[in-house]
């Protein structure tokens, strides 16, 4: 296949030239002349699983022949050539077996992290030693490292480096899949060295980036009929920048350093590698645009000195469009735009970039035109229906069950896919509604057996989510993981059952296979974690989760394509979109390294941050060549500016300061292409026409269907906010509470209510010496019973605990004025003549020796001021109208001596009730409202309930709002926040 030559055998590939074409072409030209039977015996090793297809599919379009072994370089790891060496561990076993070196060290030492981060360690510690044994460096290079400054986090991750030492130990016996690639072509290299193959052997697509992987292409190259094939090599780069690019910190980042770096190790000039084939770049002007921009640092002054000679830059940057958009949103939205165009031409197109959350925004922008694409990353595997559905029945598991993840359980679609999915949707939604209003907030199983015994057409459902929960509660809490494993498998496959067992949904499609298969292997190698806490287990299943991907490659558009930095490498489209071009997504940020900083990592010869940053740059170097360039970026992002990448940077820097060659004009050319797009797709986002805001609302509901009756704390909202009664009691709207209560101001009131009726009812004597001690012991009791945080419990305790004294007095004054008779006392009465029920319940009413009544009122919050009682808040008023009729059956008709709100706070001051009785203090300062009389306030109540059954009268939307503040129960109903209360209302029949 090849002509015998002095040197290694190394080519390139041009920059924008389709990678799989141009290798394919080279292949069957180089064996035009030979026996067809020949090309299969040429043996072609590729980077990526991606490009090995791609070749395979170029090949078999050129007709029917014999094609030549496609092999993956990783794949040397499992090459059975090397039988004699022992087989890689896996690596989750590997992980495995580190997490428990590491969880024993966080026993020993829990100050060096957190439990939370064991297997985000293992991991690091996994990485860290794949990547030693990749490029040869050995551990006691590491731990040997001369840190002057013997700080005490060197100190810490020394201890944990020094756990991988059994690891290294047993390397020969035991290899991991790195080290046992190492040992295969150190093999194949002494064995080549003897005896060569007699076939040709090619590396296509690889940059040499790891230690390994060079090693192997060196031999490669020098074999009789071996070659390698380096992609986009920049041929338009003078050498003389070839030979500058010596000092590895000052080039690393360099996209072009890798190649420099293999030629050198190959003792080759850059003269001396030819091209692969007879193929040239697409465009040879903007290739050396790109080239003169991404020049080193040292040398960037060759911009004044060549840039010159480039010519008129206008034409060279005819197909590259600049779009930067205001925000992420619109970034995506145009490119998705872009690409809808882009298959109404029938054209390829490409987006590449790192940005996953970038392609998720594109995703979703398309799917309004019915277009998903060809993903190459495929979806995280904790991410597809089946991974949520495992995690979120974990979340049953790992803390004890709520509301929100029973039904979070329940809802997903994967839940009872082996029963009538009808029926099980019906009853979840009637199960949220109880769970909102009712609670309780933890179910168990008892409480779902209990409710299931109040309706017999649903009790097999019932019964079924009580088999769940109960479940849910009985695994271990510590042991080996393949317990905690079964135990959790076997609770998501009963909630994906459903109640009559059958065939579920969970392991079929794609995604539900990836899921087995990872299940499986975490089987397999469960024993190397030796014992788990339900806690690390949750972190550890989620860590491994996060890890898998499913892939369809079935399902994308063949037009639209998503393709990483790696897989771009070696693909080309029509159109080439590069996303996310901020400095901080490509280049990304370097992954902080927790053990080695970058000159330790130069010191013990591991590989430097600014490697990453290299190979980034060469992505972006080829994907620019491409035939038509989109790049995108967003102006902003979470409120802040963003930094163009760097790369682009140096564009833009180039073009401006080449004002000769129409540098600027050809950028602003860029620029305003990039504009045009971007006003399309904020057009196409917009919404067609302007809304009408909506106008104060006052519906006028007929006579008949007003509220017939009202409760007493509702009279305050039919003053303030009539619209609030419309909704509640014409609408039958109810405000649905969290599926997961809340420690808030109503929770508490209603417990310290709870607490005094029950030491007022007991008839406790406040001056008794343990009334304190009984008083908090209600109290302990009550917040044990009503309230389910711990935290919360002792918050309020305290509070109570503080305004205890301070009850106790006042309540000897209270005493000394009345006996308390009636608690909680209900109350209601039909006013004559209207059809009209008032009812409520009052806190409390004391009897004095003369028969009247006091009206007390428990308050946690602040109560309503003598002002805002003498015009709204007017419960106590009305209730003492209501005593004084008789409408407390218990208690019968009583004048009221006295009513006052208490607020529960110590050294608060009870605020009166302004109403004229027997009890009332004297009036003596000027500012002081007048008392008003009971039988007045009743015979105007009567009159307000009257004036509500004229049909005219509209129930106006905050009429007489205490703030302006919006947060009503109904306020977005009523649609506040279009109109304001200025506005007059607008009054509607309604019907």
């Amino acid at each position: 296949m090849f002509d015998p030559i002095d040197t290694p055998r190394v080519f390139g590939q041009p920059l924008g030239v389709d990678a799989a074409q141009s290798l394919v072409d080279g292949v069957l030209t180089r064996m035009s002349n030979q026996s067809p039977t020949e090309l299969a015996r040429v043996e072609i090793y590729l980077n990526t699983q991606r490009m090995k297809r791609r070749v395979a599919e170029v090949f078999m379009k050129r007709g029917a022949m014999l094609l030549p072994r496609l092999r993956l370089v990783t794949d040397l790891a499992s090459d059975p050539i090397s039988a004699k060496l022992p087989q890689p561990v896996a690596p989750l076993r590997r992980r495995l077996e580190l997490s428990q070196f590491v969880s024993a060290l966080l026993d020993k030492e829990p100050y060096l992290a957190p439990r939370s981060a064991l297997f985000d360690l293992s991991n690091s510690l996994a990485n860290l030693m794949d990547e030693m044994h990749g490029e040869g460096v050995p551990l006691q290079s590491v731990l040997d490292l001369d840190v002057s400054d013997r700080s005490g986090h060197w100190e810490n991750a020394q201890k944990f480096i020094g756990i991988v030492q059994p690891f290294f130990d047993s390397a020969l016996a035991a290899p991991d899949k790195e080290s046992r690639q190492r040992m295969v072509i150190e093999q194949l290299v002494a064995s080549w060295a003897e005896t060569a193959p007699d076939h040709p052997i090619i590396v296509a697509g690889s940059t040499g980036s790891r230690g390994a992987t060079s090693l192997f292409m060196e031999a490669v190259a020098r074999l009789p009929q071996g070659a390698v094939i380096l992609p986009g090599v920049d041929f338009d780069m003078s050498p003389d920048i070839w030979d500058a690019m010596t000092d590895r910190r000052k080039f690393e980042d360099h996209p072009q350093y890798r190649f420099k770096l293999f030629l050198d190790k190959m003792g080759m000039d850059v003269s001396q590698m030819t091209k692969w084939g007879d193929e040239t770049s697409v465009d040879t002007l903007r290739n050396q645009v790109i080239s003169l921009s991404l020049r080193p640092a040292p040398v960037t002054d060759q911009w004044l000195t060549d840039g010159p000679s480039l010519g008129d830059l206008t034409h060279a940057m005819d197909n590259v469009t600049l779009v930067e958009a205001p925000t992420p949103r619109t970034e995506a939205e145009t490119i998705a735009l872009r690409l809808r165009q882009a298959v109404s031409d029938g054209v390829t197109a490409a987006l590449i970039t790192p940005d996953r959350m970038l392609t998720r925004q594109v995703s979703a922008a398309l799917d309004k035109w019915n277009i998903v694409a060809d993903d190459s990353a495929g979806q995280p595997l904790h991410l597809s229906p089946p991974g949520r559905f495992i995690r979120l029945c974990g979340s049953l598991i790992f803390d004890r069950p709520t509301g929100e993840t029973l039904l979070s359980v329940l809802k997903h679609p994967l839940a009872a896919t082996g029963s009538d999915r009808g029926p099980h949707l019906r009853w979840t939604r009637e199960l949220e509604l109880h769970i909102r209003r009712f609670g309780p907030p933890y179910p168990t199983g008892e409480t779902m057996r209990d409710l299931s015994t109040k309706d017999d057409d649903h009790r097999e459902w019932a019964d079924w989510v009580a088999q769940i929960l109960d479940l849910a509660l009985s695994g271990p809490k510590h042991g080996a993981l393949i317990d905690h494993l079964n135990h959790h498998i076997a609770l998501t496959e009963l909630a994906a059952a459903g109640p009559t067992s059958g065939e579920s949904e969970l392991w079929k499609e794609a995604a539900g296979r990836e899921a087995t298969k990872t299940i499986a292997e975490l089987r397999t190698h469960a024993d190397a974690a030796g014992e788990l806490s339900l806690h690390d287990y949750a972190s550890m299943v989620s860590s491994i989760l996060s890890a898998g991907v499913v892939r369809n490659p079935d399902n994308g558009h063949p037009n639209v394509l998503f393709w990483g930095t790696l897989e771009a490498r070696v693909q080309s489209a029509d159109l080439v979109i590069l996303g996310g071009m901020n400095d901080g997504v490509w280049p990304e940020t370097p992954t902080p390294d927790p053990w080695l900083n970058r000159d330790m990592r130069a010191k013990a010869g591991l590989l430097l941050p600014e490697r990453r940053i290299g190979l980034s740059a060469h992505d972006y170097q080829q994907a620019v060549s491409a035939k038509e360039v989109w790049i995108t970026r967003a102006v902003r992002s979470e409120e802040a500016e963003t930094v163009p990448s760097r790369w682009i940077n140096r564009l833009t820097n180039l073009l401006n300061g080449l004002p000769d060659q129409n540098g600027q004009i050809a950028l602003e050319a860029m620029k305003q292409r990039g504009s045009e797009w971007v006003e399309k797709a904020i057009a196409l986002a917009a919404p067609h026409g302007r809304g009408t805001p909506a106008k104060r609302p006052s519906p006028r509901p007929p006579v008949s269907a007003r509220p017939k009756d009202l409760s007493i704390t509702q009279i305050a909202t039919l003053i303030r906010d009539p619209y609030a009664i419309y909704a509640r009691k014409v609408l039958d709207l109810q405000p649905l509470d969290p599926l997961v209560p809340t420690a808030d101001a109503p929770l508490k009131g209603t417990i310290i209510h709870a607490v005094l009726e029950q030491f007022i009812g007991e008839k406790n004597d406040p001056t008794a010496p343990d009334a304190r001690d009984r008083l908090m012991q209600i109290a302990v009791e009550k917040l044990d019973t009503m309230c389910p945080w711990v935290v919360t419990r002792r918050l309020w305790l305290s509070a109570l605990e503080k305004a205890a004294d301070w009850f106790l007095q006042t309540e000897i004054e209270r005493q000394k004025r009345g006996t308390p008779t009636y608690i909680e006392a209900w109350g209601e009465m039909m006013i004559p003549g209207l059809e009209f029920k008032i009812k409520g319940k009052a806190d409390r009413i004391d009897e004095t020796d003369n028969g009247e009544v006091i009206l007390y009122d428990y308050k946690t919050g602040t109560p309503p001021n003598e002002k805002m009682q003498y015009y709204f808040d007017k419960q106590l008023i009305i209730e003492a109208a209501m005593v004084a009729r008789g409408a407390f059956a218990a208690i019968g008709p009583k004048p009221a001596h006295d009513a006052e709100f208490i607020q529960i706070k110590a050294g608060a001051k009870p605020v009166r009730a302004p109403i004229a009785t027997s009890g009332a203090p004297d009036k003596k300062r000027k500012d002081q409202l007048p008392d008003l009389s009971v039988d007045d306030e009743w015979d105007n109540f009567v009159k307000l309930i009257r004036a509500w059954g004229n049909p005219k009268r509209g129930y106006t939307a905050m009429m007489a709002a205490q703030t302006a503040a919006y947060g009503g129960d109904y306020d977005h109903l009523s649609r506040y926040g279009e109109w304001d209360l200025s506005q007059d209302p607008e009054p509607e029949d309604v019907t």
